[in-house]
């Protein structure tokens, strides 16, 4: 009854869910009449379908399981992975879900076409929402295909002799890792070490072997977004969310009941980690999720998600629908990630050193806890989790290109063949992401790229909406410039003079050790180390050499040891521009380079666009008028009395400055309302309880 390591009622639910995704395009289809039902549904989505569409919009599987995954190998601290945005809400309570709806716009990239009144600005921003989002799109991608592939195990005996030969050099480097924590390796064990982590490095050695092919599944994965994305537009994706909603709770609470009871409860889990991974910040030298790395990674995610998200930020009906469901489907995902976090914990008590790639945790926990029909119940809630967020992604790159692209070139072609080109332009993208999800394998390196690529639109959004004097010639150079140090010089420096093998470029950290205190676990007491658990001892804790131009340095080589280093992935612009100032970074931490870096991504575009801004052009008093007067204006449901009340504050300039902080000025700082003070000091409360609740949560058993 078993086929591809999955049993037969598990792919008669797959091959259901499928089914029911597609008929859902086909229902929404029929109401498709133009642009903006296609993209927006309308601009009538109420509270509740707001709710479920951004829960469904922000929230993914790929989520769930990187967050299991950075846990696995830096503790709870790893949760940051993703939960960086929770100091967000606030400020999308107060400005940003507003941001997104009274700007009116279809299209992210219409406000360079309006605000700043250039058709090659519209263009670049573009170019930079579809390399991030089809970029990004392969975290996605990547983690549900190693979800499955953890899921679709080959038996031992079906293995070939290359791929016994990769498990067995696995099973041999876990054991030479943790004798280094304990005692001294001998120099034959330590050549024997270095040339297995070199191994592993390039994913030579795996701790399994899977049936699922990558390619074809990412390919077979594409063709199913695509199909009822095209067919069903916002609408289709607004309506799968609410099924989403449902099956993301049983993917975030599901695995944690037989994971505890496999460990013996709270007590066996921490019986089982040792203590300091139950820490929400890293102190020591091995940590990547340092509290000065967090503050950072927090203010560069909040300059990144600016109020940009105007495809699908603008289908609420009205202001409230707006804010609440944004604000409720961002508390929504905070709450569910605690389960993904105790997820993490259980996957590290339950597996810790078995895995070669941390990756896999929440196929192998699937496959391991949970039994027929909940398999199959699990990779469709993966399913429904990941595709929503492609699909809502697909739909902001279509339109961005359709309404910013094309129609200033072609500004007569008809509602329906935009229709038509913008379903190309989704296919397009997935290709691409099935492209990229071929390249990468870390997706850290790609969730820390990203925020990079960003960069390049986030600062130029958010000072829009606050000063009216940012100019366009200032955001056309901060973006060229941008562009060059994020995107193209990443890729470039490494084709020009073999730069990849350039010792000045492959130097690294110095590897560091740290010796710490902690509570002794079982296997400290199993290993006689210990004679109880929790009895305090001390551990070896290294942090091996990191790279610092490249994200990863290996040896040409793998068997010799003294081969040269060849850097490995994009090269990393802000940090060698850092070092040209006299920055050391082969002192530093792989936290302190990568804050570094981010460090440089904040300040850098803020301090082009306030220079550039004073010294260039104002943009015309005509668009100026139109944009302030449509941003400090609420939205209501009826589109004629929206409009009406738009153009009042367009032909009165006074309803605007009355309505700001310091009117007079170039500060576009609205007055807040009761509902706006209120909101934001509640967000915070919520905020302060979900941060007691990890700590609650995790006490629990200790």
């Amino acid at each position: 009854m078993h086929f591809l390591g999955l049993h037969l009622i598990d792919w008669l639910i797959l091959a259901g869910y499928f089914a029911s995704m597609i008929w859902i395009g086909k229902w929404a289809n029929k109401k498709i009449k133009n642009t903006t039902d296609f993209y927006q549904g309308g601009r009538r989505l109420g509270k509740v379908l707001n709710t479920f569409l951004w829960f469904g919009n922000i929230t993914s599987a790929d989520q769930s399981s990187g967050v299991a995954r950075e846990i696995y190998r830096q503790g709870l601290q790893g949760v940051w992975f993703q939960n960086l945005v929770l100091f967000h809400t606030p400020f999308q309570w107060l400005y940003l879900a507003l941001f997104q709806r009274r700007a009116r716009y279809i299209a992210n990239g219409d406000i360079y076409l309006h605000r700043f009144e250039s058709r090659f600005l519209a263009g670049l921003f573009t170019f930079c929402l579809i390399a991030s989002t089809v970029y990004g799109g392969s975290i996605g991608f990547l983690l549900m295909g190693k979800t499955l592939q953890a899921m679709m195990v080959k038996p031992e005996q079906a293995y070939t002799a290359a791929e016994r030969q990769s498990v067995q050099e696995f099973n041999e480097l876990q054991e030479l890792e943790k004798k280094s924590g304990f005692a001294a390796l001998t120099p034959a064990e330590k050549t024997r070490l270095s040339i297995l982590q070199e191994k592993a490095k390039r994913g030579d050695i795996q701790a399994y072997v899977s049936y699922l092919s990558l390619p074809w599944f990412y390919i077979f994965y594409a063709a199913v977004i695509a199909a009822y994305t095209i067919m069903g537009g916002l609408l289709a994706v607004a309506i799968t969310d609410v099924i989403q909603g449902l099956m993301l709770v049983f993917l975030s609470l599901a695995l944690i009941p037989a994971g505890l009871k496999a460990l013996g409860g709270f007590a066996g889990l921490h019986a089982k980690v040792p203590a300091e991974y139950f820490s929400l910040f890293g102190s020591d030298v091995t940590s990547e999720y340092t509290w000065y790395y967090v503050a950072a990674a927090v203010t560069i995610n909040l300059v990144v998600n600016a109020p940009r998200a105007f495809t699908i930020g603008g289908s609420a009906r009205d202001d409230n629908a707006a804010r609440l469901g944004f604000v409720a489907g961002s508390f929504a995902k905070r709450f569910m990630m605690i389960g993904w976090a105790l997820t993490g914990l259980i996957a590290l008590g339950l597996y810790a050193g078995r895995l070669s790639d941390p990756t896999n945790i929440w196929g192998i926990m699937t496959r391991e806890l949970l039994g027929v029909g909940f398999i199959g119940l699990m990779i469709a809630a993966i399913f429904s989790a990941n595709m929503d967020q492609s699909s809502a992604a697909g739909l902001e790159w279509s339109a961005a290109f359709i309404k910013n692209v094309l129609l200033p070139i072609r500004p007569n072609i008809s509602e329906k063949a935009q229709v038509l080109i913008g379903r190309l332009i989704i296919i397009l993208g997935l290709l691409g992401t099935v492209y990229f999800s071929l390249q990468v394998d870390d997706i850290f390196v790609v969730f820390k790229y990203i925020l990079s690529i960003l960069t390049t639109i986030g600062p130029a959004i958010w000072l829009v909406f606050f000063w009216r004097r940012l100019t366009t010639a200032a955001v056309a150079t901060q973006m060229i410039l941008s562009v060059f140090i994020t995107i193209a010089m990443p890729n470039l420096v490494p084709l020009i003079n073999n730069n990849r093998e350039n010792p000045a470029l492959t130097i690294q950290t110095l590897a560091r050790t740290a010796v710490i205190q902690t509570k002794a676990i079982e296997e400290d007491v199993a290993a006689g180390r210990a004679q109880h658990v929790g009895q305090i001892i001390e551990k070896t804790k290294t942090a091996p050499p990191s790279g610092i131009f490249y994200e990863t340095v290996v040896r040409k080589n793998p068997e010799d040891p003294n081969s040269p280093w060849v850097g490995q992935g994009m090269f990393r612009t802000q940090v060698y521009l850092v070092s040209l100032a006299g920055v050391d970074f082969t002192q530093m931490t792989k936290a302190q380079v990568a804050t570094a870096s981010f460090l440089f991504d904040i300040i850098f575009p803020f301090v082009v666009l306030f220079g550039v801004s004073l010294v260039t052009k104002r943009n015309s008093e005509k668009v100026l008028r139109e944009f302030y007067a449509a941003i400090h204006t609420p939205v209501v449901a009826d589109p004629e009395e929206d409009a009406r009340h738009v153009q009042a504050a367009i032909d009165d300039p006074e309803i605007v400055e009355r309505d700001k902080i310091f009117p007079g000025t170039d500060w576009e700082f609205w007055k807040p309302t009761k509902a706006d003070i209120y909101g934001f000091i509640l967000c915070w409360v919520l905020i302060g309880s979900i941060i007691w609740l990890y700590g609650a949560i995790m006490r629990i058993g200790a």
